[in-house]
């Protein structure tokens, strides 16, 4: 029986499999670039990517529950420091939602730390 095989046949010229099969299938060669200075420029590029500052991205906004899960604190304290924590009303009902910074909040509280070590506190 002369069936159709799945394999496919292999030619003596073919060097390295291509990822396209079948007709048309063309082996591409590409040059990359690993000297130090480009490496580096990799490297460079992929930090600021992963900071996030600097590159124009707005800030992620938190609810008050995932802002006082990473402060640890209770979500109430989150909305009764609202206003020391930078926080932003989105919309303007009644119960329009509460967002915050964390860079934002935690720098704040530092700086409310710091004032209050002359006496007072939160």
């Amino acid at each position: 029986m002369g069936g159709l095989s799945t394999i496919p046949r292999q030619t003596g010229r073919e060097r390295c499999p291509s990822p396209r099969r079948g007709r048309g299938a063309v082996e591409h060669r590409v040059t990359v670039d690993l000297t130090p200075q480009a490496v580096e420029r990799v490297a460079a590029r992929v930090v600021t990517l992963l900071q996030g500052h600097g590159t124009g991205q707005e800030p992620e906004l938190l609810s008050a529950g995932e802002l006082a899960r990473r402060l640890r604190v209770e979500r109430p304290w989150v909305y009764r420091h609202r206003e020391l924590l930078g926080g932003l009303r989105i919309g303007t009902g009644p119960k329009a939602p509460w967002r915050f910074d964390y860079e934002t909040a935690v720098e704040a509280l530092r700086r409310h730390q710091a004032t209050q070590q002359n006496g007072g506190g939160l």
